[in-house]
């Protein structure tokens, strides 16, 4: 018998510490985490009052994102998918192999009633891809089977366009592979990849224009006012204990309590700063609103709302996509929408220094040629983001953060920088969403504040 208990404890001792050493050597962004303890997190960025300074926006350190950079891209801007233009010339000249199955074909067009008026042509990336995750990278083979011959390698985050999901040899328990094409050095070359290798990705126009449309018709039931808190300018909202969001994720700082009744000793949720809502009716100190995002009527303290700032008009409207890591632009003509850009995006991802870009319609609030950002867990400036557009809080469409560098204890402008590799892969933002510089530049331009919107889906 105490033979038998020795053999099962050792057992249990075995047992214990494999699962300790796997989770030692399991990197941050592998350990998981459970919602409930995000959600009990309290709020640990640096705020500040300073004009054009914001709490730090990066969810990983930047210099990690340039490293990356510099690693994998071997051009400046190594994008390597087609464009869409070139993905359909390359569908229509291809055959299907001998020794596979097509399964589906991503021959994705524009719904009918988005019109292709492009204004920004730099990344020009087919509407479906596929993002390589494969650490090491991966090798786009002849046939799906991964004992031909290897056509052209790709590195990890690249992006490709994809093509075909085929069905061939099996690999890790998978007969699934993704015929691609990529164009680099000029030369366009196609073959497949195994799905264990990366993930899809598309533009879903088709959610990102039903999102246009529903905020369209509520604009044109009447003008439609935003909540207002920026820096808690109008004062710090209530908090249940020292949780940093509530239970839908949506942020404290910034933002106004939403009351179910017309109490605030009422159950309430955190509607945030920009957030556009419809005015109802109103008592002494709420206006009873709906607010479209929550698909419900809430009560709303007045100091969050200034009856006189709305939004009458819909002309532009940028769809963030959170799921997919990609956003599009669009203006809003009468017999549709028109495609202005399209690109990649990257949003914020929760954490203990960082908090997602939150979901909802939003006004656009103001433009800013650069705003400078704290480092994390500190009051001293870290870097710049140049061409931003704010839409709620301290969440902003802009370019790729700058961190200055220091000579002599003096703070040194590096100069913008255009690309990193980074984005469109995974959050890695906190509240904002990082562009290439060039696209938040021509958003920054192209936007109309007074009659503009952006809308965060997931």
């Amino acid at each position: 018998m105490n033979r038998k208990i020795t053999y099962i404890f050792i057992l249990l001792l075995v047992v214990a510490l494999s699962g300790y050493a796997y989770f030692i050597n399991m990197s941050p962004d592998e350990v998981p985490k459970q919602q409930t303890e995000d959600h009990a997190q309290e709020d640990r960025l640096t705020k500040t009052e300073l004009e054009n300074v914001e709490e730090n926006i990066n969810a990983f350190n930047i210099e990690d994102d340039f490293r990356i950079t510099q690693n994998l891209s071997q051009e400046k801007n190594d994008v390597l998918a087609l464009n869409s233009q070139k993905t359909t010339q390359v569908l229509k000249k291809i055959n299907p192999k001998r020794k596979n199955t097509v399964l589906h074909q991503y021959d994705s067009r524009l719904p009918e009633t988005i019109n292709r008026a492009l204004q920004y042509f730099s990344y020009d990336i087919s509407y479906n891809y596929f993002l390589v995750t494969e650490e090491n990278g991966a090798e786009i083979k002849e046939n799906p089977d991964p004992a031909t011959t290897t056509v052209v390698r790709v590195e990890n985050l690249d992006k490709v366009s994809l093509l075909q999901r085929v069905d061939g040899e099996e690999v890790a328990g998978s007969n699934i592979w993704y015929r691609v094409a990529i164009e680099k050095d000029n030369q366009i070359y196609e073959g497949y990849l195994h799905s264990t290798t990366g993930l899809t990705r598309k533009f879903r126009f088709d959610k990102m224009q039903n999102a246009v449309n529903n905020l369209r018709q509520e604009v044109a039931e009447g003008a439609l006012h935003y909540i207002s808190n920026y820096k808690n300018q109008n004062g710090a909202p209530p908090q249940k204990g020292d949780s940093a969001v509530d239970e839908q994720g949506y942020r404290v700082y910034h933002s106004a309590p939403a009351y179910k009744e017309a109490s605030t000793d009422a159950n309430y949720r955190y509607a945030p700063d920009g957030m556009l809502v419809r005015i109802l009716n109103e008592t002494d100190d709420f206006y009873y609103v709906n607010i479209p995002t929550f698909d419900g009527n809430f009560y709303i303290p007045k100091q969050y709302i200034d009856s006189t700032a709305k939004l009458n008009q819909l002309n532009h409207v940028l769809v963030v996509d959170n799921e997919q890591q990609n956003q599009a632009a669009f203006k809003l003509v009468e017999d549709g929408l028109n495609l202005v850009s399209y690109t990649l995006a990257t949003t914020g991802k929760p954490g203990d220094f960082s908090f997602e870009t939150s979901p909802g319609a939003y006004k656009v609030l103001e433009k800013k040629e650069r705003f400078e950002y704290l480092k994390k867990g500190s009051e001293d400036i870290a870097g710049y983001a140049p061409f931003a557009t704010r839409f709620s809080g301290g969440a902003y469409l802009h370019g790729v953060p700058v961190a200055y560098e220091e000579e002599n204890g003096e703070k040194i402008d590096p100069g913008l920088i255009e690309y990193i590799h980074t984005i469109g892969t995974f959050p890695r933002s906190s509240m904002c969403v990082r562009n290439f510089t060039s696209h938040a530049k021509f958003i920054y331009n192209w936007m109309d504040v007074q009659n503009g919107a952006v809308i965060v889906i997931d």
